[in-house]
């Protein structure tokens, strides 16, 4: 079902995506849930005429007076997407390539971001900005945007951190950066980079694209592998190197999430076995459990 999904992005991105989403809120039986723009912001007096339900109750029994609450929707907070399109996200060992799966869940945040009347941006990157569009909140503009992520390819080396100080120096107000990759970048420049985002009051929301066997090292026989990014070509006895790998994978991913969670950045890890919907879901009920009332 995964795999014939993400082949299906290559016939109509704007459909599947659609679908996936069109699904997904359908399966949650009407239940309230939140995509981005639900960080709690400040209070302000009740006017007559604002709906009732937006007054704090809570609030009005310890003070006698009516105030409503107003989110980070509500203080126009953009949202831009920033999809890693280097050379090592042409990877896969399942028959699902880290770019089309993440290309796909874009896609859909993209949907759910736009269905919030979110202004919503997207950037392609690899060790540079390869293509912008800014943040607009038409329903429109979906358009737009998944014809961009219809027509991307993946090159280059991967530099994170520059693109993240590069892409917020051009950002004027307070935003909401999702970034997704495969994070294969040094972690002293990334802690630096995100650093940035935090200084610059925004925040930042990080989808670690992985494969399974980048997780395991499940290699059974001697072989070639290939830097995609370099082309350079390293003979590997993978039973010699597994347990060091495994060891050195774990603790790039506990650091790095480490680092995420000091700067109070949301870290997410997709592997690409997982289906699209899970992987909404997850994102989706964490953040209403990360609202601040």
């Amino acid at each position: 079902m995964l795999k014939q999904k993400i082949v299906e992005i290559n016939k109509n991105l704007k459909f599947t995506a659609n679908a996936i989403v069109e699904g997904f809120i359908s399966g949650l039986h009407k239940s309230p849930y939140h995509g981005f723009s639900v960080e709690f912001s400040d209070h302000k007096a009740y006017s007559v005429g604002e709906p009732v339900s937006l007054i704090d109750w809570r609030l009005y029994s310890r003070t006698d007076r009516y105030y409503i609450k107003r989110y980070e929707e509500e203080t126009n907070v953009r949202t831009y997407f920033l999809l890693d399109c280097s050379n090592s996200m042409n990877f896969y060992s399942n028959e699902v390539k880290k770019i089309d799966y993440a290309r796909l869940f874009t896609a859909c945040l993209i949907n759910l971001s736009l269905r919030q009347r979110d202004a919503t941006g997207l950037a392609l990157f690899n060790d540079k900005i390869i293509s912008s569009l800014p943040a607009k909140s038409k329903n429109i503009w979906l358009n737009q945007c998944l014809t961009t992520l219809d027509n991307l390819s993946c090159s280059g080396d991967t530099d994170i951190s520059n693109t993240i100080i590069k892409f917020s120096e051009n950002i004027k107000k307070r935003s909401l950066i999702v970034i997704i990759t495969d994070f294969l970048d040094d972690v002293d420049k990334l802690t630096m980079a995100l650093n940035y985002l935090k200084f610059n009051k925004h925040h930042c929301v990080v989808f670690h694209i992985v494969d399974e066997a980048e997780m395991r090292f499940d290699f059974k026989s001697e072989a070639d592998f290939i830097d995609l990014e370099t082309d350079e070509v390293l003979k590997v006895s993978p039973w010699l190197l597994k347990k060091e790998y495994i060891e050195k994978f774990s603790m790039f991913h506990v650091k790095l999430k480490q680092i995420i969670k000091q700067l109070n950045f949301e870290y997410y890890q997709i592997d690409t076995k997982t289906d699209i919907r899970e992987s909404l879901k997850l994102f989706l009920y964490n953040r209403n459990r990360t609202v601040r009332i």
